[in-house]
């Protein structure tokens, strides 16, 4: 389902659109995380297949669209304990600084009314990335891990507020 918004749609993703969805991974990570933790990062290697795999494991894409272009996405899934996780945000370079990353934060949301909270990693020198979902009411849980062959991520949450 499609739904409008800042003249975005968003919509959940198919395999044919898994290549626009790596595109603006790629060139997003190489922008803006491969500078603090190197350009061998495990979202810079990451193909339709092994996109495909984790969908086929449960995992979901949601895309925001404008004029029938993606310009971000992010994914997503429901954990065992009713948490929505989230992750691999990225928008377009060319599109950045306009609020689309803020509302594909707020489509998940949204579309998880029944969700216990919202769970998402951030690597521990993301500090514009840290204070972003911070204002967007994400904390440090205290809790991290080394990603293999990535950065020492830190997990931040959110309560959902009824």
């Amino acid at each position: 389902m499609a739904k409008a918004g800042c003249g975005l749609t968003f919509r959940i993703g198919t395999p044919e659109d898994y290549p626009a969805v790596l595109d603006i991974q790629r060139r997003a990570y190489l922008l803006k995380e491969a500078p603090l933790y190197g350009d061998d990062l495990p979202p810079l290697k990451e193909t339709p297949e092994t996109l495909a795999a984790e969908t086929a494991e449960g995992k979901q894409v949601l895309l925001a669209e404008r004029g029938g272009a993606v310009v971000g996405s992010m994914r997503f899934r429901i954990m065992d304990d009713g948490s929505v996780y989230w992750g691999r945000l990225s928008v377009n370079p060319d599109c950045q600084g306009q609020g689309i990353g803020q509302r594909l934060v707020a489509e998940v949301e949204e579309r998880h009314p029944e969700a216990k909270g919202f769970v998402l990693d951030c690597g521990r020198d993301s500090g514009e990335n840290r204070h972003i979902y911070t204002k967007l009411g994400y904390r440090e849980t205290g809790e991290g891990f080394q990603v293999p062959g990535g950065p020492y991520v830190l997990v931040m949450r959110k309560e959902r507020t009824l």
